[in-house]
């Protein structure tokens, strides 16, 4: 099974590195439209600079266009907004700081609550073995209730097996 899982994680890996679509395999529409997408109107509340048509996400746009035909790479254009606006105009935050927090943290929850659920689980499947269970042969005694209960039932349990011990020598004495 292990095996399995790994190389279908190195077939995906495979995929994804040769599926990549580079910088230089967009044209010049491509990276301004997706150069848009990725960044955020400064003034909008949630809208990219695609999205928006107010005056300053049309300068944006411009000023992207002036960087693309300097032959500026995508990561110079995004640094270049950045230095402006700070990072909060980028729409999907670098994974440094805080925001690699941010990113891992869902993960590593889910992978938390599944390892508690699992070991709940797996708890509750396995039964608990008591020292009456190994000196009878796994039939109890009369007296288990020594065991691991609650103090304060004690004297509910006691009442109990007195009527239990009064039940059975009852039904002894009729036969």
């Amino acid at each position: 099974m292990l095996r399995i899982l790994t190389a279908i994680a190195l077939a995906l890996a495979f995929v994804t590195v040769t599926a990549c679509i580079t910088e230089d395999d967009l044209t010049l529409d491509q990276r301004h439209r997706q150069l848009s997408e990725e960044l955020m109107c400064p003034v909008c509340d949630g809208q990219t600079i695609d999205q928006s048509s107010a005056a300053i996400s049309e300068d944006m746009k411009s000023v992207i266009w002036q960087q693309l035909d300097e032959g500026r790479s995508n990561v110079e254009i995004r640094q270049y907004f950045v230095d402006r606006y700070g990072e909060a105009v980028l729409a999907a935050p670098t994974g440094s700081g805080l925001n690699i927090t941010v990113w891992t943290l869902p993960l590593v929850v889910t992978i938390a609550g599944l390892a508690i659920v699992g070991a709940a689980y797996l708890r509750m499947r396995i039964p608990k073995a008591s020292a009456t269970d190994h000196d009878s042969g796994g039939q109890l005694d009369g007296d288990d209730s020594a065991g691991d209960t609650d103090p304060a039932l004690n004297p509910y349990l006691e009442r109990v097996d007195a009527e239990l011990d009064s039940a059975i020598g009852k039904s002894t004495q009729r036969n």
